[in-house]
């Protein structure tokens, strides 16, 4: 039968754990049993203490085996209730026997006399008052276990599919950016060639900067300006004086402060999307570092009619999500009826 590597280091762990119990309960009672000859104490009590070690570990190994037998046939995940109560049963009814004929055979054989009614019942008693405070204790570090377990492997799953869909939502441009592009070149092409070869060359640095760098979680300040600066240019070309981009990042930013990558991008293309544009009420867009630690991005307000007020919200939170993936510090967003504003907080990468 084939074990998985876990199953396999679990069993070598609980080998472990037995032979280095079994080692402590012999030593114990060989140590029992030299003091007691050495104060010349009656026999009993190496029967006494040998009784109950024997009953310890019969306790241990049998209820591990009704454990394992019962996580085979009835998990705990699919039947909880029914899986508690029956193996509680089921050892308490173990563990019942294992002290009777554990009792018995020591008696027995050491006085050559049965218990009688009252020693059984008083020991049953007794048996059950120790019984269930143990597998009470048992179930709940059990049941601590796995939830610590299951907290962990959920953690690790929600992480894993952030991860995924910030792989796929950071490098994501509006088709819309695209098409309209490709109209703006086939009509440079026939109008101004050089300028259409100008245009191509912007346009082919914007879609580099997503190949090269679409697998980066951080990413430069100063490699993100530049790549506005050719995603600006193409903009400029779409909405002539309709749009005015202003961009005061000094040249000397170390290149340690970072921010996730298109998240400028992403902004600016909100900016656009989700405000009125024309050359009477031009959409003013400002870029510029607040106080060294934050970027600010803060644009005219003028929102356009939204036809679905959802679609607003989703570049915000592809950038809220991504900046809870990455550090402590969250974005801050302000609006007024003048100005949006949406100050990123400033990261760095050793």
């Amino acid at each position: 039968m084939y074990l998985s590597q876990e199953r396999k280091v679990k069993r070598k762990n609980y080998r472990n754990i037995t032979s280095l119990l079994v080692l402590i309960l012999l030593l114990v009672t060989l140590s029992f049993s030299y003091t007691v000859y050495l104060a010349k104490l009656d026999f009993v009590y190496v029967v006494a203490l040998l009784w109950i070690l024997t009953v310890i570990v019969l306790l241990w190994f049998g209820n591990k085996l009704i454990f394992h037998v019962l996580d085979e046939r009835l998990t705990w995940s699919k039947q909880t209730t029914r899986r508690f109560f029956l193996q509680l049963f089921m050892s308490s009814v173990y563990s019942l026997l294992c002290i009777n004929g554990t009792y018995y055979f020591f008696k027995t054989h050491t006085t050559a006399v049965a218990p009688d009614l009252a020693q059984i019942f008083v020991l049953n008693v007794y048996g059950l008052l120790f019984i269930i405070p143990v597998l009470s204790i048992s179930f709940g570090i059990y049941f601590m276990t796995q939830w610590k377990k299951a907290h962990l492997q959920s953690d690790k799953l929600k992480e894993e599919n952030l991860r995924t869909q910030l792989e796929s939502l950071k490098m994501q441009l509006d088709p819309h950016f695209l098409f309209n592009n490709l109209n703006i070149l086939s009509s440079l092409i026939e109008q101004d060639p050089k300028e259409a070869q100008n245009f191509l060359d912007e346009f082919s640095n914007v879609y580099r900067y997503v190949l090269q760098f679409k697998k980066e979680e951080l990413i430069p300040l100063n490699t993100e300006v530049e790549f506005i600066k050719a995603y600006v240019y193409l903009l400029k070309r779409r909405f002539g004086e309709q749009l005015k981009i202003e961009i005061s990042i000094p040249d000397q930013v170390p290149d340690h402060i970072c921010i996730p990558p298109l998240s400028l991008q992403l902004l600016i293309e909100n900016a656009i999307k989700h405000n009125k544009i024309s050359l009477q009420n031009p959409l003013f867009i400002k870029v510029f570092i607040e106080t060294n630690k934050y970027l600010k991005v803060q644009n005219t307000y003028n929102p356009k009619p939204e036809q679905n007020p959802g679609l607003a919200k989703t570049g915000l939170d592809n950038i809220r999500k991504r900046y809870q993936y990455l550090s402590d510090t969250a974005i801050e967003v302000l609006q007024d009826e003048s100005y949006f504003t949406v100050r990123l907080p400033l990261l760095e990468m050793f």
